[in-house]
């Protein structure tokens, strides 16, 4: 699952640790460690969650998908196929829009080898979303390559054999090298203590590790042996888990929890120990003014996610894409009807041809061509489609405009002759209404007028909300001028990429 850095919720974090209520009628867009380290049961969450049932995975990747919304489904990378293992998490604001944008082809497999010509060995190879298409696979023409191999580790360089041995070492073993008790303390290794020495450990783990450690050894925590060899199991456990999880300790709350009870017993964390809130390293330490500080933090945390600084991100993210749309311009004093119908395409990674190539209003769409260099590309609305004057007319039409970010503002800016022209409409986007469950969605709203001349546009954006992808966005204008007095409605649906 590729999840943005910044996830919309719609229940937010409660703050009863704060000594306030949670408002559970407002969306909140937070950072995604805050979305997805809350507390599902009260303190202390013990014993810690070493594996997950095929039910347990299933529901990990409910609930990712309702953060993602389905634009990884509708995309060429494709959701994981297999909801009865554990589900793996990368987070990017870029990654997934490129593959769906097609300037990010998909290769599913494994680099078995690099040829002498730089040639890429890939086994079990498969493009795009499914199962793989063939055993093996060569991709030539490649310019560079990046390993993003992580650590591996060299305790070998610093121990004995025996040592090694006793802490059954596996340094192939990248997501756990060794056999300890809570990743720390080895019981037939009374003078040694350990560190992050597993797969992705958070900061807030190693400094409990560390502060467990110092107690251990100093002697102000004494461990029962019982507890140590139940310990010991536990890590045996994970290391022999199948099918693995994507980091030994995935219950981050558990684990902490865990570390915390024999450095503290029950002494700290003090706050945020009720269901809905966030798991925060801060919390974990003796320090109360420290502690009070991140409290404060966190409260601002919640308030920008509510206050609609982070909406136009938000927003304009979850529109990416191609839709189909459904126009209809109903004239109040005639009662006529007509109708536009076609496609729309958002697209962030675009850049136009030269200003000799572009020749008066009719831009082609070949022209429009990709800058993966430009993150803050605004984003390039391209509509084409039929208008159906009557019955027995149809005439093809295209319009473009522009979609910008700006403060707590989504702006539009008219485009003529290929160019940005000037600012069309600037959005302000509230939730309306509370979602029923976070399956439902949130629909978001936006009002707007603009005078052109005489004539008075008033434009209502509406966007539905399922995770980090819109669903469906309904857009109208009323328009009142001294010859014109009508009304559009324009559904879009997303399409398939």
């Amino acid at each position: 699952w590729v999840l943005p850095r910044w996830v919309p919720a719609m229940r937010p974090l409660q703050s009863r640790g704060a000594g306030e209520d949670g408002d559970g009628s407002t969306m909140t867009i937070l950072p995604a460690d805050l979305a997805l380290y809350k507390r599902t049961q009260p303190y202390p969450k013990i014993p810690e969650a070493t594996s997950m049932t095929p039910e347990e995975c299933r529901k990990r990747h409910e609930f990712l998908r309702s953060l993602v919304g389905h634009k990884q489904c509708q995309s060429p990378l494709g959701e994981p196929t297999n909801w009865e293992e554990p589900p793996f998490v990368a987070i990017s604001d870029e990654y997934l829009d490129l593959v769906r944008e097609g300037k990010v082809e998909v290769v599913r497999g494994r680099l078995t080898g690099i040829d002498d010509d730089g040639t890429l060995r890939i086994s079990d190879a498969g493009t795009g979303g499914g199962e793989p298409q063939s055993d093996s696979a060569a991709l030539r023409h490649i310019d560079r390559v990046i390993c993003c191999t992580g650590y591996t580790c060299q305790l070998h360089d610093l121990l004995s054999p025996e040592i090694l041995s006793v802490l059954d070492y596996d340094p192939d073993d990248g997501f756990g090298p060794v056999t300890l008790a809570w990743d720390t303390l080895h019981p037939s290794l009374p003078g040694l203590a350990f560190c992050g020495m597993y797969r992705g450990p958070y900061m807030g783990v190693v400094e409990l590790q560390a502060r467990l450690a110092a107690g251990a050894l100093g002697g102000t925590i004494s461990l029962g042996e019982e507890e140590v060899q139940s310990a010991m199991e536990g890590s045996r456990s994970v290391r022999e888990s199948t099918p693995r999880a994507q980091f030994p300790h995935f219950d981050y709350p558990g684990f902490m929890d865990t570390l915390a009870q024999l450095c503290y017993k029950d002494e700290y964390p003090k706050y945020n120990r009720d269901v809905g809130d966030p798991i925060v390293p801060t919390f974990y330490q003796p320090d109360d003014e420290l502690s009070q500080k991140c409290l404060s933090e966190i409260r601002e945390e919640v308030q920008r996610g509510q206050d609609g600084s982070r909406m136009p991100q938000v927003v304009l993210r979850s529109i990416l894409g191609k839709w189909s749309f459904d126009r209809h311009i109903v004239h109040l004093k005639t009662r006529k009807v007509e109708r536009v119908y076609g496609t729309v395409k958002y697209s962030k990674y675009w850049e136009r041809s030269s200003a000799d190539d572009v020749d008066g209003d009719d831009v082609d769409a070949d022209k429009i061509i990709p800058d993966l260099e430009t993150k803050d590309n605004p984003v390039l609305y391209r509509e084409d489609g039929l208008y159906e004057f009557s019955p027995t007319q149809k005439f093809e039409v295209f319009r473009e405009y522009e979609y910008e970010c700006k403060r707590d503002s989504l702006e539009i800016y008219f485009v003529e002759g290929g160019r940005r022209a000037h600012l069309f409409l600037s959005l302000k986007f509230v939730p309306e209404a509370a979602a029923s469950s976070e399956n439902d969605g949130c629909w978001v709203k936006a009002t707007s007028d603009h005078l052109c001349i005489k004539d008075l546009y008033s434009a209502t954006f509406r966007v539905k909300l399922n995770g980090s992808s819109a669903s469906e966005i309904v857009i109208k204008y009323r328009v009142k001028g001294p010859a014109k007095d009508y009304e559009s409605t324009t559904i879009l649906k997303p399409e398939c990429s």
